[in-house]
């Protein structure tokens, strides 16, 4: 039983910081504001968590971005476009990811102060390698490597504002299918 309590009072802490950082982000959270959200003393948090640098590691831990699985995956299929890659594998790696949209944009938007203050800017180098092996891959022509830059850039921040404007899950999807459409047939196609 007491372990069933514990759990549950870890989970409450974990809770309360997520909404707590998604609000004011990690350097501007207060311990006792994630406490008085949580409903427990101050000093319970420290039973859980060393302090808030951990605990913000706990709440981002679980979308923690490391698309170069999804990536290599997209990557080794040996037919199809790169916008049928696309749909056959990154589409659905990016709906799991919004379905903890929160923690997500915790992580993007709110983490200056952590370890993690370059996660957007890791995605951002993670994407640019793919869209140039992709651009090898289907053009002859050689790029200079900024576009890659920009297209990747432009397609997180795609990807951070269906998070920031969320409206459901369908919408979530639509929005996604018109970013990938424009990203790989162009604003002439819609």
């Amino acid at each position: 039983m007491a372990q069933v309590l514990k759990e549950e009072v870890r989970n409450r802490i974990l809770e309360a910081a997520e909404k707590v950082f998604y609000k004011r982000d990690y350097r501007g959270a207060k311990l006792t504001e994630i406490a008085k959200e949580a409903d427990i003393p101050v000093a319970l948090i420290y039973t859980y968590f060393k302090n808030k640098e951990v605990l913000f590691d706990a709440v981002v831990s679980s979308v923690y971005i490391n698309f170069e699985s999804a990536f290599n995956e997209e990557e080794s299929l040996e037919k199809g476009s790169a916008s049928e890659r696309f749909d056959e594998v990154g589409e659905n790696y990016i709906h799991e990811l919004l379905k903890e949209r929160k923690k997500l944009i915790i992580l993007m938007d709110k983490s200056s102060g952590t370890m993690h203050t370059e996660a957007k800017q890791k995605l951002i180098s993670q994407m640019q390698v793919h869209i140039e092996v992709s651009l090898k891959r289907q053009s002859k022509q050689e790029y200079d490597p900024m576009l890659a830059h920009i297209l990747a850039s432009n397609f997180t921040e795609g990807l951070l504002e269906i998070a920031r404007h969320y409206q459901s899950e369908k919408w979530a999807k639509d929005m996604l299918k018109l970013i990938a459409r424009c990203y790989y047939k162009g604003v002439e196609s819609l």
